[in-house]
């Protein structure tokens, strides 16, 4: 408490310098309406600046939990389209299986750790057994594909990408030239992680550059028509008989910083059925 009387008494001349100014300032805003006017236009701009500076500091410091929110909010939109392109099926044939209309739930998870220049990319993902995820699941972001669950403990999961050049992924090319779709693979090449191979395109198949690269459906990973790429360069060809097609892919690996975990409630009926077929034995009467 000396401390501060000590200050005080030490600089009593500019404090009271400063105490005269501003009742000074207050007499010439009281009696004189130009000056008034001015000191009030002035204290406004910088009481509206403080404010706003102070409004950017607190939406900065809440951007967490929005982030989150906004994630959790497109895994219930996700989830609710998976459900009408499944009740689109259901007007074809007079079905009414509640399982398979709604049988994609997706999962919100934070990316904690990724590789994006490796032959073999991975991330990590703060969900685990604990929040249902299981291997083989198909992973996707709010843009596009990302990958397959490969391990899960009880709170992490790792995710191999589709940045992996020993991965391949069924898709469809629109083709804008014939409004039909074409069903062939991606597999990246390990160099560009923004860029990934379109594989086994003849070079008879007329594909343009924009054309759209979605998923097919025909696996029990991930959903039907999820985004791919678009096709973004188609180099020239001498000796083969195939389409060199470069895909510039949807998903922006490099800032990924949220995914959501496809659950298809069907999906280990699936892959048990299509594993068993292997063990058919296919004969012909004579």
């Amino acid at each position: 408490m000396q401390a501060i009387f000590n200050f005080l008494y030490r600089f009593r001349a500019t404090f009271l310098f400063c105490i005269l100014q501003i009742i000074c300032l207050l007499l010439i805003a009281r009696f004189n309406n130009y000056q008034r006017a001015f000191i009030f236009n002035t204290s406004s701009f910088y009481v509206g600046k403080l404010n706003q500076w102070s409004n950017e500091a607190t939406d900065y410091l809440h951007l967490k939990d929005v982030n989150q929110k906004l994630a959790e909010e497109n895994a219930r939109l996700n989830e609710q389209l998976a459900k009408e392109r499944q009740y689109k099926y259901t007007n074809v044939e007079p079905i009414n299986n509640t399982s398979i209309a709604s049988k994609y739930r997706f999962e919100t998870a934070k990316v904690v750790n990724k590789t994006t220049r490796k032959l073999r990319n991975f991330i990590t993902i703060e969900k685990g057994a604990e929040n249902g995820i299981e291997k083989d699941m198909g992973v996707i972001s709010a843009s596009g594909i990302v990958g397959r669950v490969i391990e899960v403990s009880p709170h992490y999961a790792v995710v191999s990408t589709i940045l992996h050049n020993q991965s391949t992924t069924p898709v469809h090319v629109k083709l804008k030239s014939l409004g039909d779709n074409y069903l062939s693979h991606i597999q990246w090449d390990g160099k560009d992680p923004n860029y990934t191979k379109l594989k086994d395109i003849p070079l008879s198949i007329p594909v343009s550059i924009g054309d759209t690269i979605k998923t097919t459906g025909y696996n029990a990973f991930f959903p039907a028509d999820v985004m791919v790429g678009v096709v973004a360069r188609i180099n020239p060809q001498k000796t083969s008989t195939f389409h060199d097609i470069d895909v510039r892919l949807s998903t922006n690996f490099n800032t990924l910083g949220y995914v959501y975990v496809v659950k298809n409630k069907l999906q280990q009926e699936q892959l048990e059925i299509e594993k068993d077929t292997t063990k058919v034995k296919i004969t012909t009467r004579k």
